[in-house]
């Protein structure tokens, strides 16, 4: 029983199998590609969130401290966008300013991530007007 009836047929079948091949391997790569940049879009907002949080905590130590309320070590945990932030606060008083020191942890997808964020405080003192 002869399977290819004409020998031009012959390099056909070949060539069909070498293009579907590269087919299914290039729809392989674009499902790869597409998932990587759905995990790095992932990691990418909840690194922004974890900054937009600290920057916020930091805006509202700057009010309090200029309000009277000394900056002070503390640990909070945040729930936003459904991932948890711990927030480790510590602070270095060195003579009138204060070194605030924020590190953030997460966890994305399986993957521990952390933040450090610094900021150097000094209360304002309110200047009197002069008449």
């Amino acid at each position: 029983m002869r399977l290819i009836r004409n020998e031009n047929e012959a390099g056909w079948v070949l060539l069909e199998t070498v293009v579907l091949g590269m087919i299914v391997v290039a729809i392989v790569a674009a499902v790869g590609i597409f998932a990587r940049t759905a995990l790095l879009a992932e990691h990418s907002a909840a690194r922004m969130e974890a900054a937009l949080l600290v920057r916020a905590r930091l805006s509202i130590m700057e009010a309090e401290l200029d309000l009277g309320t000394l900056p002070s070590r503390a640990e909070d945990v945040i729930v936003s966008n459904n991932v948890s932030y711990r927030m480790d606060t510590s602070v270095m008083r060195q003579g009138d300013f204060y070194d605030v020191h924020i590190r953030v942890s997460w966890q994305t997808l399986g993957r521990e991530e952390q933040a450090d964020f610094v900021r150097r405080m000094r209360r304002h003192e309110r200047a009197e007007k002069q008449s």
